[in-house]
């Protein structure tokens, strides 16, 4: 009961002050971003660099087959430039690495081609068709997107060398590597004989809805970091927690009552944007606990954090560079290709895809229950540290 009456005084003192509705804002606002400014399927911004070494008729006949199909949709020249530019390019299979030196700037007109998904309509990526091979080398180094070399063999049949950036998944080289093997047609015949058997839904999230589990993910449990460790220092600076220092007991209440005025916050906020946006979609019996964990998590080192500071001016080198480390595993979410083995390891990493998981529905149970039960013990060890550490230095 004290506790409770902790937490109930604690969020009193929360509502009056401006950071709880800073939170409910910044969520109002993620919810018209969602609802306005993105689209449910939106045109793709990929773009590929091809060169074909091949006769331009070859070339013409090549698309045409893909025009009349409805796959390919032509568009009208791009101009480029081409900034000048050193860099060097690894051959994958022979390791030998051959380096290029651009001294001087070159604009080009590029045929340009539109790749039409022809379920929805969408444009799925825009290729680029270059005059030589070190066009694509340098638009490739300097947008970081795809370049195809093209050549045709003396039995008629195309090879292809891609150039990659370097950070792709296995998965993606692979996937190149049995996309070319043999001819798409040949490819679509063998895809059409294989025995499919259903395991699951096959449903997928659209732009609004993928967008859904890094927003709750980066304003929600980070502003839950963030918030709290306010409120510490808030409180530090208006003398509140003065007697703390000489009332062990009452260190621990405190500290979880913060972590609890947090759930709180980041539960309303986090309901404001999935429910209008994802409506009956998710398992919500499986999403509330997970985002309480994870808050619960986040709010915690927050507080140990908070413990090693006087004021919240003397944390900001500490307190950016943890949150900017808890983003990085975005750029895998949003980039498929962008997922190496050390960004893993980082908290916010397994929090995105469960919540990914839990917004299409059908997530894996266990998983999900196992990855709250892990931020929950997690969010207590570091909560245990910071009251030791609180108990020892806590003063205004």
């Amino acid at each position: 009961m004290k506790m409770l009456s902790t937490y109930r005084k604690e969020m009193k003192i929360a509502m009056r002050g401006f950071y709880f509705y800073i939170e409910i804002f910044i969520a109002v606002v993620m919810l018209l971003i969602l609802l306005v400014a993105i689209k449910e399927n939106p045109d793709s911004k990929q773009r590929e660099y091809v060169f074909y070494d091949a006769r331009p008729e070859v070339v013409e006949l090549l698309f045409a087959k893909y025009i009349d199909e409805g796959k390919i949709v032509p568009a009208a020249d791009t101009e480029i430039v081409m900034k000048p530019a050193s860099f060097a390019v690894k051959n994958r299979d022979t390791g030998s690495t051959v380096s290029y030196s651009f001294d001087s700037a070159k604009t080009i007109m590029a045929r340009t081609m539109r790749e039409i998904d022809v379920d929805d309509g969408r444009i799925k990526k825009t290729i680029f068709l270059l005059d030589t091979e070190e066009d694509v080398l340098r638009l490739s180094h300097s947008s970081g997107q795809v370049g195809a070399i093209v050549s045709l063999g003396d039995r008629g049949t195309f090879s292809y060398r891609y150039i990659l950036q370097g950070y792709e998944t296995e998965r993606l080289t692979n996937l190149l590597y049995v996309y070319n093997a043999r001819s798409v047609d040949v490819l679509e015949q063998e895809m059409d004989r294989q025995a499919v058997r259903e395991l699951g839904s096959t449903e997928r999230l659209n732009a609004r809805e993928s967008a859904v589990p890094a927003l709750i993910t980066f304003a929600g449990s980070l502003m839950g970091f963030f918030i709290v460790m306010s409120y510490l220092f808030l409180d530090k600076d208006q003398g509140v927690i003065r007697a703390l220092a000489v009332t062990p007991a009452t260190v621990w209440m405190y500290l979880l009552s913060k972590t609890m005025v947090i759930m709180t916050t980041v539960l309303i906020s986090s309901s404001i944007v999935v429910i209008p946006v994802m409506g009956l979609k998710p398992n919500y019996l499986l999403f509330y606990p997970f985002l309480l964990a994870t808050t619960f998590a986040f709010a915690a080192i927050g507080l140990l954090v908070a413990s090693f500071f006087d004021s919240m001016s003397k944390s900001f080198g500490v307190l950016y560079l943890l949150m900017i480390a808890f983003m990085l595993p975005g750029f895998s979410y949003f980039i498929g290709s962008f997922d190496p083995v050390w960004l893993r390891f980082f908290p916010t990493y397994p929090i995105l895809y469960v919540f990914k998981m839990i917004m299409l529905g059908k997530p894996d149970v266990p998983y999900v229950l196992t990855a709250s039960a892990g931020f929950l013990v997690g969010g207590l060890a570091v909560l245990a540290i910071a009251n030791e550490k609180f108990k020892k230095t806590l003063t205004v």
